[in-house]
This record gives C-alpha cells, sequence and structure tokens, in this order.
C-alpha cells in the first residue's frame, strides 16, 4: 500500500443515497463493496484513467468523473455510484447514486460537482 485514500461524501444528496438505498438495497451495497475495491487499487498505486473498463463496472464518464456499477446482484436494477478520484489530494469525491433513468442529470451533477471543485 502506497498511500491512504480518503472518502469524501459533503458533496452527495443525503436523500438521493436514502432513497436508492431502500428501494435497491442490494445494489446500493454492491456499489459501495465496489467503491472499496477501486480505493484499494488507488492506495496500491493504480491511476483512476489506468482502471477505465478493468475492473468491468468502474468506467469514465469524462471530465474527471467516474461510475462505479453494481456487480453480482441477480436481477439488479443498474445503479452507478458517482466518484470524483482526486489524485493530487488523494481523495475520492462521491459525488452521487443514481439508476439509468436518471442517468443523465446524474453525469451531468457530477460534473458540476467536480467543476466547482476544481475552482
Amino acid at each position: 500500500m502506497q498511500d491512504e485514500w480518503k472518502l469524501d461524501i459533503s458533496l452527495a444528496s443525503n436523500s438521493a443515497f436514502s432513497k436508492l438505498q431502500k428501494n435497491y438495497s442490494r445494489e446500493y451495497a454492491s456499489c459501495f463493496n465496489n467503491l472499496d475495491k477501486i480505493k484499494g487499487l488507488l492506495e496500491d498505486g493504480h491511476q483512476p484513467i489506468k482502471l477505465d473498463h478493468n475492473p468491468g463496472f468502474f468506467r469514465s464518464e469524462g471530465k474527471g468523473v467516474y461510475r462505479i456499477g453494481q456487480t453480482g446482484v441477480v436481477s439488479a436494477k443498474e445503479t452507478r455510484l458517482y466518484v470524483f478520484p482526486d489524485e493530487g489530494e488523494k481523495v475520492i469525491y462521491v459525488l452521487g447514486i443514481g439508476t439509468k433513468e436518471s442517468q443523465k442529470s446524474d453525469i451531468n451533477d457530477a460534473h458540476k460537482s467536480v467543476k466547482a471543485l476544481k475552482k
């Protein structure tokens, strides 16, 4: 392990997370388990850009935003956790969570959050 990465959930909407956890608890748990896996890979020295699509649940949405999908959940609702790994600060900002139906607005909101963080 090289550097410990921290998680920052201050930008996430509590209501969106609570609603998704209530309605899709298995998918919610899977996304956060996969976040832990990504955190471990980053702590082992991997760069986010090199992790894109490998593992398959981690994918770039552009502008520094990545989505983490659920895995291993039978008959799952397609769920995505949006994050911004800040390599300089060693912080993974959790930006939002949603389903396939809210994907477009979730990505737009995540991009706005990253833009504000970079100012």
